[in-house]
């Protein structure tokens, strides 16, 4: 990332721009309800006994970003997993803010402190700092440049490099001696590449749907039971103005790329800026700044206008916007610039008529009743077989005399699935699960559902089975003992006592 930044400054400073605008607009953080306008030092949460500001919690947010900024995803990525409470929309989730804390906290119980020094070295090792295997100290100089605008010193760049090796050596006093049995890396290797014989008995939906009837009463009743969810679905027409990017920036020289992406940046910072004051108009601010306004006519979130098709993130927002709360939009990121828009009319949803949902319903009744149909047939088959295969027949001969088909498929490992597509994950991982020579319970695919029947399985020799066992264990290592930690990890956050102050499901 730090390339990007030292080729395209001026690029990072026009998004970054934008990322104070939107995402920092409320002391740095997403929009929880903690964070809407209001007063900065109203608590947000206590831990420790110790009260945390709303503002404080947008700080310790950023320090995910920070973290993201340096390469050093591993981190961010960890604090979330190793234990999670709360879900939110939120574009940082909270977790990472108190197990950060608790982390700090755990370093400090279990005397392991990390010294500037070698924080230092291995902020010299992060690859977003150097260039060609070697640390660059321009691109560190550069990464440091912008640690301002986020609210941060050097320090704290310091900080989270320490949080990233103080995680790495809790992990390692905590679990760092647990390791696999040498049974249960066997075991995994052989589940993972035997090789699997499988043959399927299928059942197609299409014919199911062709026996299925629907009368009438049927479906008035069902419309008079749902008649509050069929209603027709909301429009909105909006005016939007484009902020077009600048274009041929790829034949611009680095003073002229510059210049023109500071430019932009500035352009849609100060129309945002504008929006804000209280009373803006979108038309007013846009003929001010000599910017054209395009309207629409009201639309269904499915059935966008032509110039807005491409722009799935904007159509969301326009439906997702709350004009009570907010008149104009913050900016929204296209496909090839910003816009920024307002709603100028609401069409609620109406009630809809039973005869102009009729044929939508018996197409939903007609589904329903040939899923019902085809699940009861291969269940019923599924018996039979299961009972034949008991007494000792062969799995070819009972399925001929159901007059069902007995399709052999390409055989498969859980490392090489199968490459026919028809053959689905789902029939790859049920056939894994089961032993040779049995039938699974019925599976859905892409036409209807089938049965799985596992001819054998095998283990082949392989020339690179020991490459392949060792990568496997490291992979157990790393996943069970972070289970561990996981596990002790989540007993520490319970005695830190948590205590949220605002809205957030837990």
């Amino acid at each position: 990332m730090l390339e990007f930044f030292r080729r395209h400054r001026g690029a990072f400073m026009i998004v970054l721009a934008i990322v104070v605008i939107i995402a920092f607009s409320f002391w740095g953080g997403p929009r929880t309800d903690a964070q809407q306008p209001g007063d900065p030092t109203r608590t947000a949460f206590n831990i420790y006994g110790r009260d945390y500001s709303v503002a404080e919690l947008g700080r310790y947010q950023r320090y995910m970003r920070l973290a993201y900024m340096l390469g050093m995803y591993d981190l961010p990525q960890q604090l979330v997993m190793v234990s999670r409470k709360f879900q939110t929309q939120d574009e940082v989730p909270l977790d990472f803010v108190f197990n950060l804390l608790v982390l700090r906290k755990e370093l400090e119980k279990n005397g392991i402190a990390i010294s500037d020094a070698e924080a230092e070295a291995e902020l010299k090792k992060l690859p977003s700092l150097q260039n060609n295997g070697v640390f660059d100290p321009a691109r560190a100089s550069m990464a440091e440049d912008n640690l301002g605008a986020m609210g941060f010193r050097s320090s704290d760049m310091l900080e989270i490099v320490k949080d990233k090796i103080g995680l790495d050596k809790l992990k390692a006093l905590i679990s760092g001696n647990f390791d696999p049995s040498p049974v249960a890396v066997t075991k995994t290797y052989a589940r993972q590449y035997q090789t699997v014989k499988a043959s399927t008995i299928t059942f197609a939906l299409e014919d199911f749907k062709k026996q299925a009837q629907v009368k009438d009463d049927e479906i008035k009743k069902y419309y008079e039971e749902k008649k509050e969810t069929y209603k027709t679905p909301e429009k909105r027409a909006v005016s939007y103005v484009f902020f077009e990017e600048p274009k041929d920036q790829d034949k611009m020289d680095a003073e002229k790329l510059k210049k023109a992406q500071n430019d932009y940046g500035k352009l849609v910072n100060d129309f945002n800026e504008a929006t804000l004051r209280p009373g803006a108009k979108l038309e007013l601010i846009a003929a001010g700044m000599k910017m054209k306004t395009e309207a629409t006519a009201p639309f269904t979130q499915d059935a966008a206008p032509e110039a807005l098709k491409a722009e799935a993130d904007l159509v969301s927002a326009i439906f997702a916007h709350d004009t009570a709360n907010q008149s104009i939009s913050d900016p929204i990121k296209g496909t090839k610039g910003y816009y920024i828009f307002s709603v100028l009319k609401t069409e609620e949803p109406k009630q809809q008529e039973l005869k102009e949902v009729s044929d939508k319903i018996k197409e939903g009744l007609v589904l329903q009743k040939a899923q019902e149909s085809m699940l009861k047939a291969a269940n019923e088959a599924r018996e039979a077989l299961q009972a034949g295969l008991k007494e000792g027949k062969k799995i070819a001969d009972l399925v001929k005399d159901k007059k069902l088909a007995l399709v052999e498929v390409p055989e498969f490992s859980p490392s090489a699935p199968s490459p026919d597509t028809k053959v689905g994950r789902e029939i790859t991982d049920e056939a894994v699960k089961i032993p040779a020579g049995q039938l699974s319970t019925p599976v859905n695919t892409e036409t209807g559902a089938a049965l799985v029947f596992v001819n054998a399985k095998e283990l082949r020799k392989r020339e690179d089975s020991g490459t392949l066992r060792q990568s496997l264990q490291d992979s157990l290592v790393f996943r069970e003992q972070f289970e561990v930690f996981k596990a002790w990890f989540e007993r520490r956050r319970e005695e830190a006592k948590l205590d949220v102050r605002f809205d957030a499901a837990a």
